[in-house]
Parts: structure tokens; sequence; C-alpha cells
């Protein structure tokens, strides 16, 4: 835990410097989206009142450190929580206690080679969270699952004209996923980290634009993953870690006047160490929109 603790500290330290130096392209934006609806005692519908809140953010930096190294940091922050309306035994309806609907932690760090060749070397790091682990009733851990991230190979700029960007990258990568304080025994309580490590390959492409002047924005990423060993592949009864992991988001904002914007975000996810079925989530909302840098 101590080595992954003082990573974290270099990666945040590393962050800072590179965000107050000079000459940086900043980008970041944050949004607040909310819902609401409510009914009386004396509505004669089944209808619950309910309120929905989100917040994100989106910010990267990218600089070109030297005329042979290009760094792109991108930083991904969204929590969003929904209160529901219940019924007790008397016939009153009373709020119960809101429960998470959106939960995401996402920094990546890119250093590519500018050669000027067809393809160029990178290296990648990636740290993907959550603020809130609720898996375990007995204890509400922070910042937990860790997964990191270790890549290396070569990329790819297909398109770079103005605010629209196209760009691919394939290569090894390999990943550790930290899950702290899991909980082994009740009676008495012990618990323990747990990590779990594979290697594989990796395919990502990512696609961004903002179309004026109607000044709408879209960004979409696509990524698989391979695995081809697994450091717990014993505990896999049908082998499957070995399938491929697909993770497609889509992220549409259109600023519809001043800081008042519709945001779309959808993500088609499978992975099926976690359940054999493709997953989708989609959040739609109403809110406001401020540009950062």
């Amino acid at each position: 835990m101590k080595h992954v603790s003082i990573l974290l500290l270099l990666c945040l330290l590393t962050l800072g410097t590179q965000l107050w130096a000079q000459d940086w392209n900043l980008t970041g934006t944050f949004n607040f989206n909310v819902t609401q609806n409510a009914y009386s005692n004396s509505w004669a519908g089944t209808e619950k009142g309910a309120i929905t809140w989100t917040a994100g953010s989106n910010m990267s930096a990218e600089k070109q450190l030297n005329p042979l190294f290009f760094n792109v940091n991108t930083l991904k922050l969204a929590f969003g929580q929904t209160h529901q309306q219940e019924t007790d035994s008397q016939g009153e309806n009373y709020w119960a206690k809101p429960v998470k609907s959106t939960d995401n932690i996402d920094a990546e760090s890119l250093l590519k080679m500018t050669m000027q060749t067809f393809v160029n070397p990178f290296v990648g790091l990636r740290v993907e969270s959550q603020f809130l682990d609720l898996t375990d009733p007995s204890l509400t851990r922070i910042v937990n699952p860790l997964k990191f991230t270790e890549s290396a190979g070569i990329t790819r700029s297909w398109l770079q004209r103005g605010n629209e960007a196209l760009s691919s990258r394939f290569g090894a990568a390999f990943r550790q996923n930290l899950n702290r304080d899991v909980l082994i025994s009740a009676v008495p309580e012990q618990r323990e980290n747990q990590t779990t490590i594979d290697g594989g390959l990796e395919f990502v492409t990512e696609y961004k634009n903002v179309f004026t002047p109607s000044n709408v924005s879209y960004n979409t990423k696509l990524q698989i993953y391979q695995a081809l060993f697994n450091s717990k592949s014993d505990d896999y009864a049908h082998e499957e870690w070995k399938s491929p992991d697909v993770n497609w988001e889509h992220s549409l904002g259109m600023r519809i006047w001043g800081a008042l914007s519709l945001n779309l975000y959808l993500q088609l996810l499978y992975e099926k160490e976690q359940i054999s079925e493709m997953q989708l989530k989609e959040t739609m909302g109403l809110g406001f929109s401020y540009n950062l840098f």
C-alpha cells in the first residue's frame, strides 16, 4: 500500500507542476445537471417523487515539451445521486436516503514521440477509480477500487484540423487492480488488500470535435483490451478473463444559451469477468456548463 500512495503522490505533484507551467494548452469544463419531480400525499396515482443530480468535469493539458516529445494529460470526474420518495406504513410520503447514480474518476497521461513518421512510439499511465465504494455495507471505502494501466506501443494521428482530431494507438498494456480492505471474515472481522495483475494488448481510438457556430461538442473513445495472462486465472471456472474487454464512450454537449447546456453521455461496456452481457449506461440532463479554461 505504501508504494501505491507514493505513486499517487508523485502523479499529483507532476500533474500540479505541469498545470502551472507555461505554454500548456488547457481545456476544462464543469457541468451540473438536475431533474426533479414530486407528488402530494393526495395524489391518486402510484408515482413517486425523485431528485437526481449529477456533477462532472472534463479537463486536459497538452504541451509539446520539446521537438521530440508531446505530452497529453486528461482528467474526468463525475458524481451524482438520486433521492427517491417512499411511502411508510401510515401512507405518508418521505424522502429516503440518497443512492449513488454516477461515480467516476479517470486520469490518464500519454507521452508521445513526434518523429514525423507514419506511426510514433508512446508510453502511457492511466488510473481509474470511484469516489465512494459502497459494495460493503459495513464499510464505505474512499477511492476504491483502483485500477492502474501502464501501456506502450505505437500511435497514429489520422486527423488534426482545428477543433477536430482523430487518433489511434496500439500496444502492450499491464493492469493492476487493487481492492482495499476486503472483508475476509465477519467474526472476528478480518480485512485484507487484494491485487489482481494481468497483461495483454490494447487498442484505443478517439475522436473529438467542436462544431461551430452551433457550439456542439462531441467526443467518442473506443477501447479494446485482450488479456494474455491473469494472476488469478485459476479463480475463473470458465476462463472469463480471456474474453476481450470493450469500452465505448460517447459524450455530446450542446450549449443552448449562456451557461445553459444539454449534455448526453452514452457508454457501452463489455467485461465478461463482471457479467456475460453487454452493459449500457445513458445519462442525459439539462443543466449548467462552465468553461474552466
